[in-house]
């Protein structure tokens, strides 16, 4: 359920498997996610040849003739009809010197242990398998994408500073008691979601103790990604997860008949709850909402943020320097700006959208700078900044003003 890539440059060669997969209108819809396809376009850039492998070889057009096609001349595709099985990325990952694998399980539509938690091992394990023992003597390293909530726990008494020395040590038990058929599938999803991205990382580490490969392994492990897609779907149904939030306040609530209600405008019980999408098969899209979007929606448990650059930067990084890298987790996040945040700023960069977004209450739920709030979660992420140099993350508003400007610009019809 994904798609892999792969860069040269001279000899070397990079991979990196980066199609994720939601649940739309009761079938499966594939679309690349922001991290990958910004990960692919940073190493174009820097001269790589990419090699992409996809269950369709034409989900990939949209990109080559969009952001990619600059650098289409050194972009190969491969169709790989199922990345679970076992032997499914042996041509793909010859000849390789690292691998990036972003791809996972992300919607919270999906609410089965299978369709979630197996399908991030088996897919993590076949891709190792596969480079073990088909990639040749060059590949050097081997990239995780992982998260945040494989070593964050939201029920960690306050305050509380994670990292990467922590795991989440509560999200698969709970999927596995008899409490989780009791959960409503929001709730489901939500939990497997971190349960998936916590077992598909522990299964990568056992598998490196395991077999001890002659290749680094590292996890990059953002919080919750923002920024501009490169290549946005022409359908805003399928935007990414990670931006619904911000397209559900700009799109307003009576931008288009075909505007899609992906959040809850339930009632905030308390400034960080727990944010809660619409499942878009759950809804029916011929009827237009006729109410205001007039709450704030609901917020990760963290409310931490980081930029796609950032994220991009990390792999980029961890994939050519696999010395430095191998055996270690890189914990990224910029700060803290829950929902309140997101709204507070939309109406400060676009006044003219004032009575479209919601509310909420000013101010509540962060402080100024989007840093942490004393007594609350902070994230630690030393080792990624020292990676990287030092210097500061990507600021939140400019993440917002580059996402928003991406988003109008390419959905101008449904604003």
């Amino acid at each position: 359920m994904s798609s892999f890539y792969t860069f040269k440059i001279h000899s070397r060669v990079l991979a990196y498997a980066c199609e994720s997969w939601k649940v739309t209108h009761e079938r499966l819809s594939r679309h690349l996610t922001i991290i990958a396809s910004q990960i692919g376009y940073d190493l174009l850039k820097q001269g790589y040849r990419v090699r992409g492998t996809t269950r369709s070889v034409e989900s990939a057009d949209a990109l080559l003739k969009g952001a990619y096609s600059p650098h289409a001349h050194r972009v190969e595709i491969l169709q790989v009809p199922e990345i679970t099985s076992e032997g499914a990325f042996d041509e793909a990952v010859k000849g390789t010197t690292a691998i990036i694998h972003t791809a996972s399980p992300i919607s919270f539509a999906l609410t089965s242990w299978s369709s979630t938690v197996d399908v991030a091992i088996a897919g993590a394990i076949s891709i190792l398998n596969s480079a073990l023992n088909h990639a040749g003597p060059r590949l050097s390293s081997f990239v995780l994408t992982s998260s945040s909530a494989a070593c964050t726990d939201p029920q960690a008494p306050l305050p509380k500073t994670f990292t990467e020395n922590d795991w989440n040590t509560w999200a698969e038990a709970k999927a596995k008691s008899k409490d989780f058929e009791e959960l409503d599938d929001h709730a489901k999803g939500r939990l497997l979601y971190s349960a998936s991205k916590t077992a598909a990382e522990r299964a990568v580490w056992e598998w490196r103790e395991k077999k001890k490969p002659p290749f680094a392994v590292s996890s990059i492990n953002p919080n919750f990604v923002i920024g501009p897609p490169l290549q946005p779907p022409p359908d805003p149904r399928q935007i990414n997860m990670t931006l619904q939030t911000a397209w559900a306040m700009i799109s307003g609530p009576l931008a288009s008949l075909h505007r899609h209600p992906y959040l809850s405008p339930r009632t905030i019980p308390s400034p960080d709850p727990v944010y809660i999408p619409f499942d878009d098969a759950r809804v029916d899209t011929k009827i237009p909402r006729v109410g205001q979007l007039d709450h704030v929606p609901r917020t990760m448990p963290t409310a931490a943020y980081i930029s796609n650059h950032d994220v991009s930067r990390m792999h980029v990084y961890a994939a050519l320097h696999p010395s430095e890298c191998d055996g270690h987790r890189y914990l990224l996040a910029a700060g803290r700006a829950p929902s309140q945040a997101l709204a507070d700023v939309l109406r400060k960069i676009r006044p003219q959208w004032k009575d479209r977004i919601p509310m909420g209450e000013p101010g509540n739920g962060y402080v100024e700078g989007y840093t942490w709030v004393e007594g609350g979660v902070t994230i630690e992420c030393e080792r990624a900044k020292r990676a990287l140099g030092g210097g500061e993350w990507m600021g939140y508003e400019q993440c917002v003003e580059e996402t928003v400007e991406a988003l109008e610009k390419h959905y101008n019809a449904f604003l």
